[in-house]
């Protein structure tokens, strides 16, 4: 059986790693992803942004029509990328990742595209033979009468494999034996909350003497960290981006992990499952302060004003330590299941 994997932008979805990792495990699947051969990029305006979109759309769709596969596994956001296969009678699977109408609406404000998108999102919904979520945050947004698979973004089991003791990376990152560390990682914008840690770190770094702030990544806001960082020089670090492979390292050598956001409507759709950074976190038992996004039992929630105190509770022993949790002991068992279900020709 041939699975095809469609996304707008597959390259920078992590996510298919695993998926791909699973299924050849099994020796009756050929799993392939769809690479996108055109993709355009307009910055600037609004307008601009809208007609890149557009364009991008029509030529992945496009494409879709020539794709042949048993079963496509196919990425919303955009949902515009199950038209060809409605329109061929293709079986497929729909990765619920986000609403995408919500999405629209973020970016755009209110209007026709939003209108649109819900409709498109909901025809979208409708036709799946089965639907895949990243979180049970979302099973509410979808119909009843579908079959739903919650497969959370967990690691893999060898995401935890650190290529230096604890001991050995602190010290080559300048760590003195009492330094207590926390541990950002992530791209430094809004979105992922990156203006929320100037004032919250001046505020830690007052009430701890022997707090280290490291920030692991880079993006728009990196000069605004760096200039901050100048202040505090031996207690803010921003290491910039780092492959993936060293993640384990700064995980596995840091006291406590955070992960702020700024609260919006659907914060509510965001929790462990789905935010890959919060798994990683946990696959290393850290204590997580976190703001913005879904209650969890993994890690401390709190209001953006009061990331300071969550932290300074974390260093002080008072958060607990999260769960581990890997790909192979939750995610990979519910692919295996559908994968059971499609194969029996039930559906």
């Amino acid at each position: 059986m041939k699975v095809t994997y469609i996304a707008l932008d597959p390259l920078k979805y992590p996510r298919i790693k695993k998926i791909a990792y699973t299924l050849e495990k099994r020796p009756d699947v050929q799993f392939h992803v769809m690479i996108p051969k055109i993709r355009f990029v307009w910055h600037g305006s609004r307008v601009k942004r809208v007609m890149s979109a557009i364009i991008n759309y029509v030529m992945i769709i496009l494409q879709i029509f020539f794709v042949k596969s048993d079963i496509f596994w196919v990425a919303n956001c955009p949902d515009v990328l199950v038209l060809p296969l409605v329109l061929r009678r293709k079986r497929y699977i729909l990765e619920y990742r986000s609403p995408w109408s919500i999405e629209v609406e973020n970016e755009f404000g209110h209007g026709p595209w939003v209108r649109l998108s819900a409709v498109v999102e909901n025809f979208a919904l409708k036709h799946a033979v089965f639907i895949t979520l990243t979180t049970s945050r979302l099973v509410g947004r979808v119909k009843n009468e579908k079959l739903v698979f919650v497969i959370p973004n967990y690691p893999i089991a060898t995401f935890g494999v650190a290529s230096v003791s604890r001991e050995e990376f602190r010290r080559c990152c300048g760590c003195r034996e009492d330094d207590k560390v926390v541990l950002f990682v992530g791209k430094l914008t809004r979105v992922e909350g990156a203006d929320l840690l100037p004032s919250m770190m001046e505020d830690v770094v007052l009430k701890k003497a022997n707090v280290v702030f490291w920030l692991v990544g880079d993006g728009p806001l990196y000069q605004l960290l760096e200039q901050f960082a100048r202040r505090f020089p031996r207690r803010v670090k921003l290491f910039g981006w780092q492959p993936h492979k060293e993640i384990p390292n700064f995980i596995a050598a840091a006291d406590v992990c955070i992960a702020p956001r700024h609260k919006s409507r659907y914060s509510v759709f965001y929790n462990e499952e789905g935010l890959q950074k919060l798994s990683e976190y946990m696959f290393f038992e850290k204590p997580i302060v976190a703001c913005g996004i879904a209650e969890s039992r993994e890690y401390l929630l709190v209001d953006e004003d009061e990331m300071a105190d969550g932290v300074v509770k974390a260093l002080n022993g008072q958060v607990s330590p999260s769960k581990c949790k890997t790909w192979e002991g939750y995610s990979e068992k519910k692919i295996y299941e559908m994968l059971s279900l499609i194969c029996s020709s039930k559906f």
